[in-house]
């Protein structure tokens, strides 16, 4: 009976102990967990990947020729030298790679389980989008064997042709995979608030996952090895569609330190005020497309006006041009060159306040896109609407405020008939007077530029 009665004390002293042990440990953070689900890790991920594409686009205002230094400032360094090395952009690199590597943790707990498909589809196709990315900036990179962490820390740098037939692989996988779900048994949703990009709306994943695929075919089409593949790809890219509307990704930014818009961030004013790209006026050569003084190509006071301040008398430069004036520098409350009385003050345009939707694919480009694959006979269509449609989704993207309202005192259509009207004798406007293909293209290529701006 005393062994019974020993033994039974032991067991008590030691599971008291463990569970001592357990409410005792300081060491283990609540707030910090080591594990995650795929279920929170999915929309953090698509939010990482606009400001990483926000990133993409305010580091290249100069080479892209929309920005130019302002008096009195220097440091521009390789902005103006062209004299680029390996110590710039390095955190596009990694922040991809780290970005990435959340996609393939949802991959990898979820592709098994058909109930979460949608899921599976939505990190493949943002994976890819991301790696398209990041092979149109570095060319060669680890793809194959990277995303494997510490079993394998030095991934081989895989050729860009092969990775970009196997994004377009992915994506149609991704399109497959969610075709699938919806025509399947099994229940497969993606609650709207867990998805900072389409809200849940797969219809709209298929079409964007296809124009991206649509944007790669026609980059590889061009290249003489490539050119037989990406035809046959582009032939049975299906009846799923491509993007018709502004790819924006909306977690719910606010006005707050880490928690607003990095394109606003960005582009306009900080959560503290503080007006960014202060050090930034327009380029001459991209006003040229806005206003036809000075030699401009064309007149567009629709969206020159909701996006530089002061237009059409907006300061400009040459970039690396340092004999400047102090009417450069952009006056005391104004956001750099962006509409904007100051930091209280939303408007329209690319700055539109700091709750706008952060753009990772807006649907002018779309639109473009597919009328420069109709224009070279990679899919069916009339190039003359879809050109159209896209200069048309430009001015209604522009229009629109932080909301997603188009803004007081402001008509899309009219203003587009305007404008087509006003540059009725350029040929990169007015598309019948484009008569070649080359030309055809140069209309296309030049509007979709301006659409980027």
């Amino acid at each position: 009976m005393k062994k019974i009665l020993n033994t039974l004390l032991i067991f008590t002293i030691a599971v008291g102990f463990s569970s001592c042990k357990k409410y005792l440990d300081i060491n283990e953070n609540p707030n910090s967990p080591t594990t995650s689900s795929p279920a929170l890790v999915l929309p953090q991920a698509i939010v990482g990947s606009a400001s990483i594409i926000n990133t993409y686009n305010t580091n290249f205002f100069y080479p892209g020729g929309f920005s130019a230094n302002i008096y009195g400032v220097g440091g521009y360094g390789a902005a103006i030298t062209y004299a680029y090395s390996a110590s710039n952009f390095t955190g596009l690199f990694s922040s991809v790679y780290d970005n990435a590597v959340d996609y393939q943790y949802v991959i990898d707990n979820t592709a098994a389980n058909s109930s979460l498909a949608y899921s599976t589809s939505i990190a493949r196709i943002m994976k890819a989008l991301m790696f398209s990315k990041l092979v149109d900036q570095y060319n060669d990179v680890p793809y194959s064997e990277a995303l494997k962490g510490n079993a394998l820390l030095t991934p081989k740098y895989d050729k860009a042709e092969d990775i970009y037939k196997d994004l377009v692989s992915q994506l149609t996988l991704a399109i497959k995979t969610i075709n699938d779900g919806q025509a399947g048994t099994v229940a497969n949703t993606v609650v709207a608030s867990t998805d900072p990009l389409f809200k849940g709306d797969m219809n709209l994943w298929k079409q964007f996952a296809n124009t991206v695929k649509l944007r790669l075919l026609i980059k590889m089409a061009g290249v003489p090895a490539l050119n037989a593949y990406a035809k046959t790809e582009l032939s049975a890219l299906g009846t799923t569609g491509f993007l018709s509307t502004d790819a924006l990704v909306q977690p719910g930014y606010v006005k707050e330190a880490g928690r607003q818009s990095p394109g606003y961030n960005s582009l306009g004013f900080g959560s503290d005020n503080a007006r960014a790209q202060s050090q930034q006026i327009p380029t001459k050569w991209i006003l040229s497309f806005y206003t036809l003084t000075g030699g401009g190509k064309l007149t567009d006071p629709g969206r020159g006006s909701v996006i530089y301040r002061g237009f059409p008398s907006t300061p400009t430069n040459q970039l690396g041009e340092e004999n400047t004036t102090t009417s450069q520098v952009p006056p005391t409350g104004f956001s750099a060159w962006f509409t904007g009385v100051d930091a209280n003050t939303p408007g329209l345009g690319v700055a539109k306040g700091p709750s706008q939707g952060q753009p990772i694919m807006l649907a002018a480009e779309s639109r473009f896109l597919q009328a420069e694959a109709v224009v070279r006979g990679y899919i069916t269509g009339t190039a003359k609407s879809l050109f159209e449609a896209g200069v048309k989704s430009s001015f209604n993207y522009l229009y629109l405020n932080q909301n997603g309202v188009v803004g007081t005192g402001k008509d899309v259509d009219a203003d587009v008939a305007t404008y087509f009207t006003a540059n009725a004798g350029s040929r990169l406007a007015n598309f019948d007077l484009a008569l070649t293909d080359e030309q055809k293209i140069e209309a296309i290529i030049t509007q979709k530029y301006i659409a980027a701006a």
